[in-house]
């Protein structure tokens, strides 16, 4: 979850996107449910997902910390999201069966965007995380017929997610959230798939930047052109009013 300091900032610079762009998808590469401050400790990821569900969060995928608050919790978290949450590798230790949908598929602009998720290789005591590498291989032959674009939300770290870029075809652009020092945006020069890694976590400041990418594909799903931002969500971005008045009602409970 966005760190409480920069909730509404965030929600001010999302509802700016969507007033001056058609097509928008918002989207979240893992650990986000707990992160380290309270609300979001305190109610085990209840607050967060409200908060996600308030700003029109449109995929999540899990983190090794979403993982942790285990099966039974995340299943809650989940079935109250209005978004989709995701992973392609994560699966329940006792029975193999995965917890979570692998990816989702949207329709925008004309084209079918196919958004996968991936956990890091970690795992919890009732829940197993296979290699994210293969995972992404199998989840990118799945919707090879079904999509024209091909977004990964990725927790599996950036040593992984330079790994599927150079080896995986047919993904377009990595949204690298898991461990590794933030890398400067970059195209692969074989493949094309471009991998993106907005904030690196420190705690008590998790979500103080908001990445924007403004991406443009041809009738064919190519990326043709690329414009990255990233967003400190510093005291200069006034707060949006409505999210700050949640922020003060669930930090108040």
């Amino acid at each position: 979850m966005p760190a409480v300091g920069g909730v509404a900032r965030r929600a001010t610079k999302i509802i700016e996107a969507r007033n001056h762009n058609e097509f928008v998808l918002l989207l979240d590469a893992g650990d986000s449910l707990t992160g380290d401050q309270a609300p979001a400790t305190t109610t085990q990821g209840r607050t967060s997902v409200e908060i996600m569900n308030l700003l029109g969060y449109d995929a999540l995928a899990l983190g090794p910390q979403d993982l942790a608050l285990g099966l039974d919790v995340l299943r809650k978290r989940m079935s109250e999201a209005r978004f989709a949450v995701l992973s392609a590798n994560a699966a329940d230790a006792a029975t193999g069966a995965a917890i979570a949908q692998p990816y989702v598929i949207r329709t925008i602009a004309g084209h079918r965007i196919a958004i996968i998720g991936l956990s890091d290789a970690a795992e919890t005591q009732d829940i197993i995380v296979s290699d994210p590498v293969a995972a992404a291989q199998a989840a990118v032959a799945a919707v090879a017929d079904r999509a024209d674009i091909v977004i990964l939300l990725s927790h599996a770290g950036l040593a992984e997610d330079q790994t599927i870029a150079e080896t995986v075809p047919g993904v377009d652009v990595i949204v690298s959230g898991g461990p590794g020092v933030r890398p400067e945006p970059a195209r692969h020069p074989t493949t094309g798939t471009l991998i993106v890694h907005a904030d690196e976590a420190q705690p008590g400041h998790a979500g103080r930047v908001l990445g924007r990418q403004t991406l443009t594909f041809d009738a064919a799903g190519q990326l043709q052109q690329v414009q990255i931002e990233y967003i400190q969500l510093g005291p200069e971005i006034a707060d949006d009013a409505k999210i700050a008045a949640w922020v003060e009602g669930a930090t108040a409970k």
